[in-house]
């Protein structure tokens, strides 16, 4: 840790202007040198070695550099990093080896008072000041300094700053004198060492060794993280922590909410009242010209990563502005002062987390400073459907997320388009509770600035409703969706391309809802518009092909809903390529309706190059990637591998698990799934299990009356069926036949396969058991 306390010597108001005459002859003046201790300076701030966690790398090299090299050396690094703790530690573990010490704390009116403050002069070097200027006494003490014969001395010049630079000169040298300067600054002529961060493992022991209330290692790890290992933050709030009985939530919320700590650490030797307002304190920005601080306002609203100067140009200055041309010159110029962390070897810059948190406050970071910053952030998540690829918009999260976090409370219209644009890609990245939390603000706001039927506040209302749904919030989502609709048809009309989004999103959610028909109306409105107004193969008309199939083969119209996927698939392998997000997607359910239709191994080739495309983009655990193990894992099972599809549906089930709980459509789907496979592999029990879990979320979630609840009936139906609880299965069977009458028709696929099992149920439970002759039966897939 640094220390920048100014050490006052018992002579500091003493100096009085002379003469030059009389400065001319007081350089010769000859005095009574007394025998020089071997601490020349008041101050020797000396550390128990055993309280140094993670630098034992560092002084060994600090060691190397000054006795092998020969080299001046320039600790150099961000304030609060452990600068003064290194040097006090190297100081501590080296002391034996040098004839001399001497520690001078930088920070006074001057060096040349900084070096006389910290030295007993007239009682070490029998210097007296009576009637001389500062700068005689310096160059007189200095002369002292390099008069000594004994060698090797250590002097240590403490929280140093670039005007030592001209002082280069005039300091004593190897190899009489090593010197060992820590600054946050890089300063001209001096071998420079940059002081990384500690590496986590060494920051939770520094935590752990300040605080022994809090146990929890990853909330510790989590936290330390958010302080990006900041040596100096993570001493204060540990001891924060111990002292004030905090638990780790507070914690989290000691900087921002600036909280008592009411603790002494050693950096410059301070009792801590507050943790922010000490921070702080030890950041001073008064030092930075107009452009720098316009620079750290842009920099503090930038995700805490190192980023490329090419990019950050990019990002926050607009094309021949002064601004840009003055960057170049700027970011370096905050490199050197300490405010910025470079990377050479990347061309790249990063302020610190700390850092930025107090140039936001103190700097009061509006969001006019940062707008063009915004809008280009803005852009940049916005997705086109008819040509992105939603993966490539994953890369400026962060940067969403980092203004979001600065700017999110403010009901303005930047902010809220902002957030939808983010929300947007979150869902894409299966975030879907993060998108769900920043659509209802950005509705809030379009609510507030445009009314409810407003165009812009009618998006909100359709993009907050596709999360409600996958989130399994149906009902939710189809009143969002009906006042989308509303709005699309008073300000556009029925054929308007807006308005046929608002049919097909509100038609999807029927569909989850098992109003089919009414789905099937909604799309062929939708793609009566889409064909006239985009053609046959336009990304939009596909979509719209896709979502009516998807209907028709819920309607059990399978012919029909292939030959609408097969044309999606011909647009989007045109529009997209074969890996991208759209077409594996329409490969996935065009295997669907090949599967109904008995196509098995089409079905799998299809299904297999959509899961090369869903591991590639989204990765393993993704809920998109999720359902294509799930679909194949059926058409597997159809052809009799069911190893294979019980490995895919216990991936698929990790992920629904991990995304969205054990209660959600989509887990109660895989559990239905999974346990198809295992009645089809003899493990009857298990089967049992999941499809009750299954049965108890569908009934939360559609009610006893919805075909997915049939499905599920059906197909508990024949596992008991199969553990000889014929009475159950049959009541089951009675309540999925009813549903499926009811909502499809005596001449449905689905009724008239549970009608077929029912009465084979019923026929062989009058037999004896040794009689059952265990007839194959039809699943039902979800």
């Amino acid at each position: 840790m640094e220390n920048s306390a100014n050490i006052q010597g018992e002579h500091n108001n003493t100096f009085q202007g002379i003469t030059n005459s009389t400065i001319h002859n007081s350089v010769h003046h000859h005095h009574t040198k007394p025998k020089l201790p071997k601490e020349l300076t008041i101050q020797m701030p000396t550390v128990n070695l055993e309280d140094i966690i993670g630098r034992e790398e560092e002084i060994a090299e600090l060691h190397q550099s000054l006795f092998e090299h020969k080299q001046v050396v320039l600790v150099n690094g961000l304030g609060g990093i452990g600068k003064t703790t290194l040097s006090q530690a190297y100081l501590t573990k080296y002391a034996e080896q040098y004839q001399h010490l001497a520690w001078i704390t930088v920070g006074g009116t001057s060096l040349e008072s900084d070096f006389i403050n910290a030295v007993l002069l007239d009682k070490t070097f029998g210097i007296t000041t009576e009637g001389k200027e500062v700068t005689d006494i310096f160059h007189e003490l200095l002369h002292d300094l390099k008069s000594l014969e004994a060698k090797p001395n250590l002097l240590i010049l403490d929280n140093a700053d670039a005007t030592l630079s001209s002082y280069y000169d005039r300091l004593p040298r190897q190899p009489h004198w090593h010197i060992l300067v820590t600054s946050r600054e890089h300063i001209e002529g001096f071998e420079s060492k940059e002081l990384g961060f500690l590496e986590p493992d060494k920051a939770l022991l520094l935590f752990q060794k300040h605080c022994t209330r809090i146990t929890d290692v990853k909330a510790i790890e989590t936290l330390l993280h958010t302080i990006d290992y900041h040596t100096l933050t993570i001493e204060i709030l540990a001891k924060t922590a111990q002292l004030q009985r905090l638990d780790i939530d507070t914690l989290q919320n000691a900087i921002e909410k600036d909280i008592r700590a009411g603790v002494y650490i050693k950096h410059n030797n301070d009792k801590i009242d507050k943790v922010y307002s000490y921070l702080s304190s030890i950041f001073d920005l008064s030092n930075v010209t107009d452009t720098e601080a316009w620079l750290l306002k842009q920099m503090a609203c930038l995700p805490p990563d190192f980023h490329t100067y090419d990019l950050i140009k990019e990002l926050i200055c607009t094309p021949e502005s002064e601004q840009a041309e003055l960057l170049p010159e700027s970011i370096e110029s905050l490199v050197a002062k300490g405010w910025l962390l470079k990377n050479p070897e990347a061309d790249s810059y990063k302020m610190h987390t700390i850092i930025a948190e107090v140039s936001r406050r103190k700097l009061e970071v509006g969001i006019n400073d940062v707008e063009v910053l915004l809008d280009n952030v803005t852009n940049k998540l916005a997705i086109d459907q008819t040509k992105d690829n939603p993966v490539d918009k994953f890369q400026w999260v962060e940067f969403g997320k980092a203004l979001d976090n600065i700017f999110g409370k403010e009901l303005l219209p930047k902010v809220s388009l902002l957030q939808n644009n983010l929300a947007t890609v979150l869902k894409d990245l299966g975030e879907y509770e993060k998108a769900k939390i920043l659509l209802q603000k950005a509705l809030i706001s379009a609510e507030k600035n445009f009314g409810e039927e407003h165009p812009t506040t009618a998006v909100r209302y359709s993009n907050l409703a596709t999360v409600l749904k996958d989130l399994g919030e149906y009902e939710k989502a189809k009143i969002l969706l009906q006042k989308a609709l509303i709005s699309a048809e008073k300000n556009f009309g029925e054929e308007h391309p807006t308005t046929a989004v608002s049919y097909s999103n509100l038609a999807l959610v029927l569909k989850a809802l098992g109003e089919y028909e009414k789905a099937k109306i909604l799309l062929q409105k939708a793609l009566i518009s889409d064909e006239k107004n985009f053609g046959e193969e336009h990304p939009n008309t596909a979509s719209t092909y896709s979502n009516l199939a998807l209907v028709l083969k819920d309607l059990g119209e399978y012919e029909k809903a292939k030959i609408l996927l097969q044309k999606a698939l011909i647009s989007d392998e045109k529009n997209f390529g074969e890996e991208h997000p759209n077409t594996a997607r329409t490969y996935s359910n065009l295997a669907l309706v090949l599967q109904d239709l008995g196509e098995y191994e089409k079905a799998k080739i299809l299904l297999q190059r959509a899961l090369i495309s869903d591991e590639k983009n989204f990765g393993e655990e993704h809920p998109s990637t999720a359902r294509t193990y799930s679909n194949l894992a059926l058409v597997l099972k159809d052809l009799g591998e069911y190893e294979k599809a019980k490995i895919l549906l216990q991936k698929a089930l990790i992920s629904a698990e991990k995304n969205f709980g054990e209660e959600h459509p989509s887990t109660a789907s895989f559990y239905s799934n999974l346990a198809t496979v295992l009645q089809a592999l003899g493990e009857y029990e298990k089967a049992k299990i999941l499809l009750q879990k299954a049965l108890i979320s569908d009934e939360k979630n559609f009610g006893e009356e919805h075909p997915t609840t049939a499905v599920r009936y059906s197909n508990l139906a024949i596992v008991l069926k199969d553990l000889g609880e014929y009475e159950k299965a049959i009541t089951l069977l009675e309540k999925a036949y009813q549903v499926f009458y009811n909502h499809l028709g005596e001449h449905h696929p689905n009724t008239t396969t549970i009608k077929s099992n029912l009465d084979y149920v019923v026929q062989k439970s009058k037999q004896k058991p040794s009689n059952f002759l265990g007839k194959l039966f039809n699943f039902l897939k979800s």
